[in-house]
């Protein structure tokens, strides 16, 4: 497969996403997303910008190290855990890390040519979409994260309606929910996500793609584009994706429609807005 298009863009000050790819031979052998999952400790223990953005520039290193030399799309999480287990203990020797201390975590979609075929590997609730004949979306394992986001959707649109509009504010609100969520990521009916210890080997989702003649990967806030605001379906945004400089695009329409509802009140939502990453391969 050739790269058709990426894009990644940061809705504030830093962007927590990333994305990358690998070539053998002059064709694509790998490409990944990265959605760095926004902090919500009440101090963070490392003296960076982002402690999400901080683990999402790990893991692109590594993996970008990684996934050539490794098997399979799990061979290749085996292989970038420790790695990352390794650098969050180098960054907090000294330091004082509470014992419930939330770790930087980021949802990471992958997908890799594996002895003949296409193979993806997801943790978190980034999207993979493949063409085969027509397109699929694949659906994510069942989890207790619809609820929570439904649930937080509900009562950030109760807060804004009394004029609550300040993220900070919100979070700290919502902190203990997100906690107590949170302690549960990784374990059976919770969800998977990556984080620097060996719980993100405990339920990844592997995702047999074979031969598409196209795959999309995107994070949440690109897929915003389709579940949240209707600019398209999943048709439409893939055919928007593989035209010349389609991606950009597709970020121009959500980014506009967002500045147009900056209170959340056409379309309900946690944050206003979120970043916003893709990549796009095809044939």
């Amino acid at each position: 497969m050739k790269l058709i298009g990426a894009v990644t863009n940061g809705s504030g000050v830093v962007n927590e996403d990333g994305f990358g790819f690998a070539e053998l031979g002059g064709e694509i052998s790998a490409a990944w997303v990265f959605d760095g999952v926004t902090g919500i400790n009440a101090q963070p223990v490392l003296n960076v910008p982002s402690e999400p953005a901080w683990f999402v520039a790990m893991a692109e290193k590594h993996l970008r190290d990684v996934v050539q030399g490794s098997g399979d799309v799990l061979d290749v999480l085996q292989a970038l855990v420790p790695r990352l287990e390794e650098e969050w203990a180098k960054a907090t020797r000294g330091l004082a890390v509470p014992s419930d201390y939330d770790l930087p975590a980021a949802c990471l979609t992958l997908a890799k040519w594996v002895d003949g075929r296409w193979q993806g590997l997801r943790l978190g609730d980034s999207y993979v979409l493949s063409l085969d004949g027509q397109w699929t979306n694949h659906a994510f394992p069942p989890s207790n994260l619809p609820d929570l986001e439904a649930e937080l959707k509900q009562a950030t649109a109760i807060r804004r309606a009394q004029g609550i509009f300040d993220m900070k504010s919100l979070l700290e609100a919502f902190r203990p929910r997100l906690q107590a969520n949170r302690r549960n990521r990784n374990t059976a009916g919770s969800y998977s996500i990556l984080v620097p210890d060996r719980s993100s080997l405990a339920i990844p989702q592997v995702i047999e793609l074979g031969h598409p003649a196209a795959i999309l990967l995107c994070s949440d806030g690109f897929y915003r584009a389709v579940d949240i605001y209707g600019l398209y379906d999943d048709a439409s945004l893939a055919a928007a994706c593989q035209k010349p400089g389609g991606v950009h695009q597709v970020l121009a329409a959500i980014r506009a429609t967002e500045a147009a509802d900056p209170t959340c009140h056409r379309f309900p939502r946690f944050k206003p807005a979120d970043d916003v990453t893709a990549v796009f391969l095809a044939n």
